[in-house]
């Protein structure tokens, strides 16, 4: 280990604890007495750091000053030169031999690479190094691993963004719409007969918001955790990556039995059609008009680039498709957002793909028992016989369809 990797260490442990104070603040509490805990380990990792770089500091100086050439050779301008010196700690120049000014010149024009012995002629330039042999060297040079560890990328998910998101205590009830009043033609009452109104009252019903558990747990052996620093950060991480992902393809899949309601299951189906323009159009019209202000698009973001595809091979640039730098999208006008848990359409086996459209805060609820917070959790007895302690990540959550006309399906079979 050397100064950088503990000075890199130390722009990781000041960015956590402004992280850590920042939350606070923004929270207007004090920090919890974990985060008390945590914050004061980070202040004497700190400390140590800090006395470890002066170290290697010192050290460095001290190795720079041992390090300073007793004597420099002085290389005349050409190989005729006759005087040739070497220049002593005390500056003093020093003539050499002419038959080591000679075997100096000869060292460079050896086409062979090898140099020459003042005895002999020639110098040798065989000498321990790293590129060689085990026993040239190259066994000798330390090697480190870099202490950060860098996480795979998440997926495309949007469900979260899309939702309404709530905290519940128990399980909740929502009611919903279930069959509109129908009003009709009422003829008139006279003396020959009286008519009534018609009587069409609307009707409701409810769905259960409950909490199904999803989560990961990770088996980290205690050498592990003790020797490489950074894995703590990596597995929480890691962790909330992977809940992340289980639940945006419930809320995208899901079949609400034992499950949360994913969209594809709880959506209106529009109709199952080729994917182009003019069906894009017909979906968009199949959504009441009432739901346009919050609309959007969701696909999977390669079956929206086939989807471009159509207007590029149209050569209809910058009309009904938009698409930046960014990856930012917009259809008709609507924004598009992306998952990558949505369906594809593929030829060969098939399977079909689906784009949905419409107001999904309107028409669907997620809700998180307690908070929304993904939570880990430490176990360090029930493997303690191992020598292994288990982190483990979940969260409770659940998705419910409210207004099932809020959100339109096609789904895309060419």
């Amino acid at each position: 280990m050397d100064s950088k990797i503990l000075n890199a260490r130390k722009k990781e442990i000041l960015a956590q604890q402004e992280t850590m104070l920042a939350k606070a603040t923004e929270a207007k509490a004090p920090l919890t007495d974990t985060e008390e805990a945590t914050y004061s380990n980070l202040t004497k990792e700190l400390d140590s750091i800090n006395v470890n770089i002066a170290r290697f500091d010192a050290i460095a100086k001290g190795r720079c000053e041992v390090g300073v050439p007793q004597q420099e050779v002085l290389v005349p301008a050409n190989k005729g030169t006759s005087k040739f010196y070497a220049l002593g700690a005390s500056r003093i120049k020093t003539e050499v031999t002419s038959e080591y000014a000679e075997a100096f010149w000869n060292q460079f024009s050896d086409k062979n690479g090898h140099g020459h012995n003042l005895r002999t002629g020639k110098f040798d330039m065989a000498a321990l190094g790293e590129g060689g042999t085990a026993a040239d060297g190259s066994y000798l040079v330390p090697s480190q691993t870099d202490p950060s560890i860098p996480n795979l990328a998440i997926i495309e998910a949007s469900a979260r963004k899309l939702s309404r998101v709530i905290t519940t205590e128990m399980d909740l009830k929502l009611p919903y719409q279930s069959a509109k009043a129908t009003a009709a033609q009422k003829s008139e009452s006279n003396n020959s007969g009286t008519n009534a109104f018609a009587t069409n009252v609307p009707q409701f019903n409810t769905t259960t918001l409950t909490a199904y558990m999803g989560g990961d747990s990770i088996y980290v052996s205690w050498e592990l955790m003790q020797d490489v620093k950074a894995l703590a950060q990596f597995v929480t991480a890691e962790l909330n990556r992977a809940v992340f992902v289980y639940e945006e393809n419930a809320f995208i899949n899901g079949n609400g039995s034992g499950a949360p309601l994913g969209y594809l299951n709880g959506a209106t189906t529009f109709a199952t059609e080729a994917l182009n323009i003019g069906n894009i159009l017909d979906l968009v019209a199949a959504l009441n008009k009432q739901y346009y202000a919050g609309a959007s698009f969701l696909f999977n973001r390669a079956e929206f680039h086939r989807l471009y595809k159509t207007q590029i091979a149209a050569s209809q640039y910058q009309t009904w498709v938009t698409y930046d730098a960014n990856g930012q999208a917009r259809l008709l006008g609507f924004p598009v957002e992306f998952s990558s848990v949505m369906p594809t359409y593929v030829a060969s086996p098939a399977t079909n793909g689906a784009v949905l459209f419409g107001d999904f805060s309107a028409g669907w609820v997620i809700g998180d028992r307690g908070d929304s917070n993904i939570r880990v959790k430490v176990l360090d007895q029930p493997a303690a016989v191992n020598g292994q302690t288990i982190v483990l990540g979940y969260r409770r959550t659940d998705q419910r369809c409210i207004l099932q006309e809020a959100v339109q399906l096609l789904t895309t079979s060419s």
